[in-house]
């Protein structure tokens, strides 16, 4: 062994003093970041040329205290990058020179003295930073040529792979990151896959270590592997009604699931893929193909993360706009225009918006934006070119429901967003992943804002202002409430896959937080012509054009322009952020009334008890003297941090009002007094349609959630409540329905648990607070008149709640509505449809066999997709348990009817119907957890399942939910961290329902209308019959 050794390090030795000679001969740049080189055995004669693009040093984690705390300090952000050879990334070592401008050069291989430099550099990261703990320090893949061929259910893999090892670890193994992988053979040669040689090696918990029999620095490895098609992510292949497709979606962590790799995002690579044997007519990814081949792409610089691609027959059904190309499954007609335009809308906008061309994003970069709607799939797309949105969410009937437009645009314009926001930016470690989720529904929303901003020309546009605080801001307060939800920037870096899942997408707060926290900070920061965040985006997206983004490198983008051209309102914007994005949750604002004026006060709000952190608040208000709720006054006025006192005289029935429409990140609570004089003006119709109909929505939101935390006497909550009897605006009702369904799903399984208690206990809020909705609305929409957006998105969403509940008039609608009036045997076509998901529920509740044969009967003929998902979701609501049964086991079949994103559909409209059906779907998914794994979409939508039982779940059902997630037998495996989390909120929701559960259901009982009518009616009897008696 020690003669092979030596032999080896003399034949080493000589290599590399003849290749010394022979480059110092050549007028080659040396110092280079990366190879670009597409042929598979790296041994062409003549290196080629690839561009170098600019980029500019960024702040990392050093910038963070030791305690977790921004260095707020404020930095420049155009100062060239002084890099070395071994890593870009790090600022303390520099080179003799920079690279500061874009220039084609060619590429050597690092020498020893590169490689000496390296040891050095790799000494520092390891001991003083996490940030680029990677899966083997001292190492850097260089460049991956990856040949795939799909085989079926499988396909063969080929990956050659550059990989440039530093001194100070020579010895150590060759380390990739290999998931699900079946490695059957590993060659690694020295500088050319000419002189490789097989190699030993071994795959342990995802992890393949290479042991090359040749001691180098610099080698060619060769693997070749196979794999299976995952369900929905990696590389899978989709498939309805007949028609399939193959796809690669590597984000976040499923490059390792495709080929072996160093699947981190501060390791960026040139990558070039090759796929053989494709039988489709259309292959898309993220670059250009070779001149002259079919399925070989040309390279691109980047983490493996960002890669996508799709192979697929689906036509080409419109091209919205110059560049940009629409496509769907065969069969799909006439549901493309409304997305068309709005696509248009948004790329064209965006390229202002970002000041960056799409074409010119990167060399050899397709070029064009390819927008697919898969038929099967749900799931967030980051890699350049192909933007892959679920079918429902892209493709619209000419007439359809309010509700699948509003969530249709949110979905494409973040979709759009993404290619800029995701990848021409990307985050430094996924705990940043905040900063470019925030930017991108940011900028969707602001593009829809603009996009349906003629509401007073077209009622049936939908307005975003509304649906950013309802279905964003107010959506994000409730998620953040939760003791158990992650701060958007978690103290340290993230890199196991369970941790990285979980932070992205556990309990949804970056999708929601995100944004809300951008909003509130360009509220703050500028007037109405001045938005830093849009700023901050167009200096990142042109300064760190294809790499990495932190925290501190968002914030010293906004100071760029704001400190300059911005106001006072924050003295620090790192300082202003901290709280918000390093700790969970959010402040109340507290106001009390005090001789001449009102004392604000502020406090930590959690639904169970949280310490106390300290925020600065944007402050906004007005008064019922002088009520302003324009948007001239929903920007603050003032910044509270401790206390604050204005002075605002109000007489005996004037009362004041924090956060105008809703805009900041917090909850507002008043004194009883000033509740008293709220209420009233609630109770008052005039005086109700001064307030802003935001205003009213988080004045109930606010009550509702304050109650539930303890912070407020239901008493005052329902109160407000019960001021629901005079609003007809879409924006009370969604504030109204989400945080009465709590109160409804505890309350229906208390009352099942007890025979004395009244089942319809809850029917009677509902009784008193829909009146004015039933009256002035209806529930029998006139099909042939053009209605407002927000009428029909009000109707839709109170039908829903009060028919689930069994309100008679509701019922009667639906079952008015139901049969078509020519053929009873058959669904009538042409219900509203806003309204399809409560008569299609109702229906299947109330109704008998022939509902759900007449169901099955109208999905086979359903053209959209949207409306297929409804009928399937609609069928979850049967109370007949077998059915039920026999409706989550057909979601594993996998030959069944239902496509993956359908299974996740029904498997929550299950959990949501009833208790007994959420029952029984905790007691079937704790039997088949491993394979809802496999059939639903992997370790992502299995904890998204998760997630969404914790929240529906209640009375008994909380025991079995912790026994099933405790058991060492749940199947739950990687998954186990998220379902723990979940069983926390489980925990704090049955805290609540201990504490304050009776009370809730006691006050119903004795302060219902009809009810007490009743009691003065027999006590008023028994008077009289005494009198008489007498």
């Amino acid at each position: 062994m020690v003669r092979r050794k030596t032999k080896w390090k003399c034949f080493i030795l000589i290599n590399l003093i003849l290749l010394s000679v022979f480059a110092k001969s050549l007028p080659i740049e040396r110092k280079i970041r990366s190879l670009n080189i597409v042929d598979t055995a790296f041994a062409e004669p003549e290196l080629p040329r690839i561009p170098l693009v600019p980029f500019n040093e960024h702040a990392k984690s050093d910038d963070f205290e030791a305690n977790g705390k921004f260095d707020t300090t404020t930095k420049g952000i155009i100062e060239p990058l002084t890099t070395t050879d071994a890593d870009t990334e790090i600022p303390s070592i520099v080179e003799d020179e920079a690279l500061t401008k874009t220039e084609s050069v060619i590429v050597s291989f690092p020498s020893e003295e590169d490689n000496a430099v390296e040891s050095n550099v790799t000494t520092l990261t390891n001991g003083t930073r996490s940030l680029f703990r990677n899966v083997r320090p001292g190492q850097e893949a260089r460049q991956y040529s990856i040949e795939i061929t799909p085989n079926g259910n499988s396909f063969t893999g080929r990956a050659v792979i550059q990989v440039r090892i530093t001194s100070a670890t020579m010895e150590d193994p060759i380390v990739f990151h290999a998931e699900d992988l079946n490695i059957q053979a590993v060659r690694t040669g020295i500088f050319t896959e000419v002189n490789a040689i097989a190699a030993d090696f071994n795959v342990d918990g995802g992890v393949l270590e290479i042991e090359p029999q040749q001691e180098a620095s610099n080698y060619i490895v060769v693997i070749e592997y196979t794999g299976n098609m995952q369900n929905g992510f990696g590389l899978f292949q989709g498939e309805f009604g007949g028609i399939d497709y193959l796809a690669m979606n590597l984000h976040a962590t499923n490059a390792r699931r495709v080929f072996p790799c160093m699947d981190e995002l501060t390791e960026p690579s040139t990558i070039s893929f090759t796929f053989n044997n494709i039988p489709y007519n259309n292959i898309f990814m993220n670059s250009a193909q070779e001149d002259n081949t079919n399925g070989q792409f040309k390279a691109l610089l980047g983490p493996a993360v960002l890669w996508g691609m799709v192979a697929h027959n689906f036509n080409n059904i419109n091209n919205p706009t110059a560049g940009v190309q629409l496509y769907a499954r065969p069969g799909v007609i006439n549901q493309e225009n409304q997305a068309s335009v709005a696509i248009n809308s948004y790329f064209n906008n965006l390229e202002l918006w970002t000041q960056k061309p799409y074409n010119e994003i990167v060399l050899d970069q397709d070029g064009r934006m390819l927008v697919i709607a898969l038929p099967d799939v749900h799931k967030d797309w980051y890699a350049l070119s192909t933007v892959c949105i679920w079918e429902p969410y892209i493709l619209m009937e000419r007439v359809n429901s309010v509700k699948q437009r509003k969530e249709a645009l949110a979905e494409i314009a973040t979709a759009v967003a993404r290619q800029w926001y995701g990848y021409v930016i990307y985050p430094e470690n996924w705990r940043f992943q905040w900063v470019i989720e925030g930017l991108a529904s940011y900028t969707g929303y602001e593009l829809n804002k603009e996009f349906q901003s003629n509401q007073l020309l077209d009622v049936t546009l939908v307005d975003f202002n509304t649906v950013f605080v309802t279905d964003v801001i107010q959506e994000a307060l409730y998620r953040d409430g939760y003791a158990t939800t992650r701060p958007l920037e978690p103290a340290e870096d993230i890199f196991e896959e369970d941790e990285i899942r979980d932070h992205i997408a556990g309990h949804q707060i970056l999708k929601y937080k995100a944004p809300a926290i951008l909003n509130m900070l360009k509220l703050i920061l500028g007037n109405e012509e001045q938005d830093f965040i849009r700023t901050a985006g167009q200096i990142l997206l042109n300064s760190r054009a294809l790499e990495t983004v932190n925290s501190r490198f968002f914030i010293d983008a906004i100071n760029a322009e704001w400190l300059t051209s911005g106001n006072n309102m924050v003295g620090d914007i790192a300082e202003f952020l901290e709280p918000w994005i390093q700790t969970n949750g959010y402040p109340t604002l507290h106001v009390g009334m005090r001789q001449g004026g009102v004392l604000l006060t502020q406090e930590k709000f959690g639904f169970t008890a949280a310490d106390q952190v300290n925020y600065q608040i944007p402050v906004t208000w007005t008064t019922s003297i002088n009520p302003n709720y324009e948007t001239d006054n929903i920007r603050p006025t003032a910044m509270m941090d401790n206390t604050m006192t204005i002075n605002i005289p109000l007489d005996d029935e004037d009362y004041v009002l924090f956060n105008i429409q809703g805009q900041g990140y917090y909850r507002v609570n008043y004194d009883s007094a000033l509740w008293e004089r709220i209420i009233w003006a609630l109770e008052d119709p005039e005086q109700r349609e001064l307030i802003h109909p935001l205003n009213r929505a988080t004045l109930v939101d606010d009550a509702l959630n304050l109650a539930r935390a303890g912070m407020l006497d239901y008493e005052i909550a329902f109160q407000v409540v019960l001021t629901m009897e005079h609003e007809i605006s879409y924006a009370p009702w969604k504030a109204f329905v989400r945080n009465m369904g709590f109160l409804q799903k505890r309350l229906l399984a208390m009352v099942e648990e007890d025979e004395d208690l009244d089942p319809d206990i809850y029917l009677r809020m509902v009784r008193r607070t829909v009146g004015r909705v039933e009256n002035e609305i209806g529930f029998y929409p006139d099909i042939s008149v053009t209605e407002d957006s927000d009428v029909a998105m009000t109707r839709g969403l109170v039908m829903e709640h009060a028919c689930k509940v069994r309100y008679a008039p509701c019922v009667a609608a639906a079952i008015d509505w139901f049969w078509d009036p020519n053929d009873r045997d058959v669904v009538n076509p042409n219900i509203p449809h806003e309204i399809r998901p409560a008569v299609y529920c109702t229906m299947v509740r109330e109704g008998d066999n022939d509902v759900i044969t007449a169901l099955y009967a109208r999905l086979e003929i359903e053209p959209t997709m949207y409306e297929r998902v409804v009928i399937l979701e609609s069928l979850a609501c049967s109370q007949d348990s077998q059915f039920i049964s026999t409706y989550l086991t057909e979601t594993l079949a996998s030959n069944g009817p239902y496509s993956t994103e359908e299974r996740n559909r029904i498997f929550k409209a299950i959990v949501e119907s009833s208790t007994e059906n959420a029952a029984t779907a905790l007691n079937w998914i704790s039997w088949n957890t491993a394979n809802v794994r496999t059939m639903y979409g992997g370790a992502e939508k299995l904890e998204d399942i998760v997630w969404h039982i914790s929240e529906y779940i209640a009375g008994g059902l909380s025991i079995d939910y912790q026994n099933w997630v405790n058991s060492i037998n749940s199947d739950l495996w990687d998954s186990e961290m998220a379902a723990q989390r979940a069983k926390d909120l489980v925990l704090e929701n049955l805290s609540w329902e201990q504490q304050h559960l009776e009370h809730v259901y006691g006050w119903i009982d004795e302060n219902d209308a009809p009810t007490l009518v009743v009691s003065m009616g027999l006590i008023l009897g028994s008077f009289f019959l005494t009198i008489f008696n007498h």
